[in-house]
């Protein structure tokens, strides 16, 4: 007898390794979704570093920017002290942002110094997030759920 058609063992494997596919490149993409929304991170944070340095030498001290935690809009607090600061759209943004002076990246109190911190948002990917950079440019990762 000659049979046209797949047999039900063929089809299973056939499903199997479409989901096996279908898994790798789901996690393929969150991490792709991840490192973008991180990059935005570094970025502001980096050019948040300068503008505060440019700050001090116009000025002569270091100034404090906003309430620092997750989901806090403080883009036009500092927007207006530091005008050249461009972090993009900020409804699509998934940071918060924050400066603070006189304190370091660990937490410790160093005069004069700042620390910019960048906050995931609850209704991103990188929620937990938590991105520092001080005055002697060093920079810690954190994750930090609210």
């Amino acid at each position: 007898m000659d049979r046209k058609g797949f047999t039900l063992v063929e089809l299973l494997i056939t499903l199997a390794i479409i989901g096996i596919l279908a898994g790798v490149a789901a996690v393929t993409y969150i991490g792709t979704i991840k490192r973008g929304a991180r990059m935005e991170a570094t970025t502001n944070i980096e050019a948040l570093y300068l503008l505060e340095n440019k700050y001090f030498d116009d000025n002569g001290e270091y100034i404090s920017l906003g309430t620092c935690g997750h989901d806090i809009d403080n883009i036009a607090e500092i927007q207006e002290a530091l005008p050249d600061f461009r972090p993009g759209d900020p409804e699509t943004l998934n940071y918060s942002y924050c400066i603070q002076a006189n304190i370091d990246v660990n937490g410790n109190t160093q005069i004069p110094c700042f620390r910019v911190s960048a906050f995931g948002n609850s209704n991103t990917s990188v929620k937990c997030d938590v991105f520092r950079i001080d005055c002697n440019n060093r920079q810690s990762y954190t994750e930090s759920c609210p």
